[in-house]
């Protein structure tokens, strides 16, 4: 008997489907309203003798182990595993000894990182120097590379330097010469949700450039499906009902000190799709805690929609000036209670800006209603916005976004200097530059995105551009764009101004919106 046949036979399919929703008995089955679709009347059912769900409204149905894996946005192996633990069925899981071994080798380094960290008198004061408690030293195991040498002896006696060499961890220099990516730096490991040790991110001590580094991407580590603290906080995440997300490693870490060991944090990346389906496994409501400049209002607009298609509740508690999580949480603790006590749900503040006639309040509130999950709640949000504007319900619906655009294939024929410019337009919001650069067409569009805020219009290509220190590439990239007209013919200046004056209108139109 396999794995998936034991399991389904040991467990009881109404037992597992009503620890998510509420079932009602109906006859020999059970019903319920729909979990994957708006559903008003129950088109749910549950077949305990067959031990099968079938939604007869959106047509999803399958066994118990498929009900979890949809519900909880994971994979059909993952949500098996969870009920044979939750039933205390034994399985043999399966896992490659390549695996095996590779991610054998990030613990032994964390161990090494962490045990060289107790001495280090540096790097010690400078984790002091910002507060940071040893209980969150050992909680997130924080380490030191003193050198390069120390780290390959060890290696080498383990038996494992070819096999970490290949993480990209550790670059050979010449024959029998190799360098720790992280030598000189507070080590910061990172684990996924499942708790496995997968990369590592650097902070450099003190002075120096670029200030923060991750390991490079693997088959086991991509930034942009990883979350900060998430392993550490999920618990607290379920137990409180919502998740804080923040910026950076040490606005986590300073978090977690204070006591909302519910916060979490992306990794030098924007918060992406993937981000929100792994969060969405734990909690349906998150707090952003962001700055409350342009900057963390652009941070906002790229978070939330992938948040609210994924059905998270979205509340905002924005910084004041200057501050960060890290830096505030140290500063005025009574201050950071009240921001998070206080967070307010992003539709309830742009309600109030719309009949405050707050300028571009009914235009983002649109734009984040298009990305509701909840469709029977958005047409309700319509409605009372339709009353508060006077707009007619059709005009509306006809403003939301298009979330249904596919843009994954967007982004290919660009060049590495033009996704880097994009990149760095939407990190810095420096438009005044777009007027000076030499784009393809294909860039001007995105760019057209950027700059209108429809920041999921712009494809991962873009977003996920491996760039090792983002302001000073982005500086070369305009540089390589900028238009010198000497160099060109007369001819052709005519050609150049044409694309200027292309770009001046999108940075016009922005600025009219």
């Amino acid at each position: 008997m396999s794995d998936r046949e034991d399991i389904l036979k040991r467990i009881d399919i109404v037992d597992v489907i009503s620890s998510y929703i509420e079932l009602k008995r109906t006859g020999n089955n059970y019903s319920a309203r729909c979990p994957f679709h708006p559903d008003d009347t129950p088109s749910f059912f549950v077949s305990p003798s067959r031990g099968i769900f079938k939604c007869f409204g959106c047509g999803v149905g399958g066994d118990a182990v498929k009900f979890v894996a949809l519900y909880e946005n994971i994979s059909y192996s993952e949500a098996l595993v969870r009920l044979a633990k939750r039933y205390n069925v034994p399985i043999k899981l399966k896992e490659s000894k390549k695996d095996t071994k590779v991610l054998h080798i990030f613990e032994l380094v964390s161990e090494y990182y962490h045990n060289m960290l107790r001495t280090s008198p540096n790097a010690i004061d400078y984790l002091k120097s910002r507060g940071v408690s040893s209980r969150s030293i050992q909680r997130f195991m924080l380490g030191f590379s003193p050198s390069s040498e120390a780290l390959v002896s060890l290696l080498k006696k383990e038996g494992v330097l070819d096999a970490y060499e290949k993480t990209g961890n550790i670059v050979k220099i010449d024959e029998g010469i190799y360098r720790d990516l992280f030598a000189g730096r507070i080590v910061i490991p990172i684990r996924d949700d499942k708790g496995r040790y997968v990369a590592f991110g650097g902070r450099v001590l003190y002075s120096g450039q670029p200030k923060y580094i991750n390991s490079p991407e693997s088959e086991f580590f991509k930034k942009r499906e990883i979350i900060f603290g998430l392993y550490e906080g999920k618990d607290y995440i379920k137990d409180r009902g919502f998740a804080v997300i923040v910026e950076g490693y040490f606005d986590v870490i300073s978090m977690h000190d204070e006591g909302y060991k519910n916060t979490v944090a992306p990794l030098g990346t924007s918060f992406g799709e993937y981000h929100a389906r792994l969060l969405s496994r734990y909690t349906k409501e998150v707090i952003l805690l962001f700055d409350g400049d342009s900057a963390g209002k652009r941070a906002v607009r790229q978070a939330t929609p992938y948040l609210l298609a994924h059905g998270l509740k979205v509340r905002l508690a924005h910084l004041p000036e200057g501050e960060d999580p890290d830096t505030l949480a140290k500063r005025d603790r009574d201050l950071l209670r009240s921001l998070i006590d206080n967070a307010k749900d992003i539709f309830e503040l742009l309600m109030y800006g719309l009949k405050d006639n707050q300028r571009d309040a009914l235009r983002d509130l649109l734009y984040f209603a298009g990305f509701l999950k909840d469709k029977v709640y958005q047409h309700e949000l319509l409605r009372e916005v339709s009353k508060i504007s006077r707009l007619p319900m059709s005009v509306l619906y006809e403003q939301l976004p298009k979330v249904q655009k596919e843009v994954k294939e967007d982004g290919e024929s660009l060049t590495y200097a033009e996704r880097v410019f994009l990149l760095g337009l939407m990190k810095f919001g420096k438009e005044d530059h777009l007027k000076d650069v030499l784009l393809s067409p294909e860039a001007m569009r995105i760019a057209e995105y950027i700059l209108a805020g429809d920041y999921h219009l712009v494809p991962e290509s873009v977003k996920n551009a491996k760039v090792y220190n983002l302001e000073s590439t982005y500086l070369a990239s305009y540089e390589k764009l900028k238009i010198d007209k000497s160099d060109f013919k007369e001819e052709t200046k005519s050609i150049l101004e044409m694309r200027k004056e292309k770009n001046r209108e999108v940075v016009r139109f922005r600025r009219k919106i």
